[in-house]
């Protein structure tokens, strides 16, 4: 009997896939970051990026100038996050914490990104956390990219019910809208979501080891049930997609938020 991914927890889940994930989870799109970066003072102290994995947004975030620690539990992923960004300027280095323990001091940054991770956290503890240690007029960004689904990934994601009765997909269109617990927190004003549609090129063989990245194959299928599905996987996309070329079309969701003291929880209005 397998265990549903979220009953063990992306710690436990992720680390076996920390190549897959590094090799095949799609990047975010330059103008995510370029709105990030023009919310933020001239001096914004640190920016970490929590729930880092294996680091998909440090580089953006070191491209724009920011000094940026990496914070995630996984050391697997955590390795291979610090490998990607060698030892260029801005980079401060990554520290193995879990988002509802952030070993910093209380208001040192003034940018906190978490991409592709919220929804593993203990949201009300994490965002406790993160407020503490970033400075009023600090700017949260709670990061998603959503696939936009067609018939194809409707049929695969149907395959995968077949082969995880337990499936649960944690990333899904619900991500478009602000989280209840980011919108009612009193030490944040957030803004309405922002999008930024983008695409990556895709083939069947790169398909088939990012859907081996997500937690619930990659992280919930044995090795005696991974074949069986690798080959209906396979035939699922040899009928969508003969060519065994195409483009995956994604929209990357951004909920910024500004860190504020003493005011009541509201939510920005358009």
């Amino acid at each position: 009997m397998k265990l549903p991914p979220a009953a063990r927890g992306s710690t436990q889940v992720f680390g076996p896939l920390a190549a897959e994930y590094a090799r095949f989870r799609p990047s975010y799109p330059d103008p995510l970051f370029d709105a990030l970066a023009e919310r933020l003072a001239p001096d914004p102290g640190l920016a970490l990026d929590v729930g880092s994995g294996t680091g998909a947004a440090l580089l953006p975030l070191l491209e724009r100038g920011m000094r940026v620690v990496a914070v995630e539990p996984n050391r697997a992923m955590l390795s291979r996050a610090r490998s990607g960004v060698g030892d260029g300027p801005g980079w401060i280095g990554a520290v193995a914490a879990r988002a509802e323990g952030l070993p910093l001091a209380p208001g040192v940054a003034g940018c906190v990104t978490v991409a592709q991770a919220f929804h593993w956290f203990e949201a009300e503890a994490a965002l406790a956390e993160i407020a503490r240690v970033l400075r009023p007029g600090g700017i949260l960004a709670l990061v998603w990219n959503v696939i936009l689904t067609d018939p194809f990934t409707d049929d695969v994601h149907e395959l995968i019910v077949r082969h995880n009765p337990g499936y649960g997909r944690p990333v899904t269109r619900s991500m478009l809208d602000t989280p209840a617990s980011l919108a009612r927190h009193p030490g944040f004003v957030v803004e309405p979501a922002a999008r930024f549609d983008h695409q990556r090129p895709m083939t069947e063989d790169a398909y088939v080891g990012y859907a081996f990245s997500w937690s619930y194959c990659g992280g919930a299928l044995t090795e005696e049930q991974r074949p069986p599905f690798e080959r209906e996987l396979r035939r699922t996309i040899r009928r969508h997609h003969p060519d065994g070329v195409w483009v995956e079309r994604l929209t990357a969701v951004a909920h910024f938020a500004t860190r504020v003291a003493g005011r009541s929880p509201r939510v920005a209005e358009d």
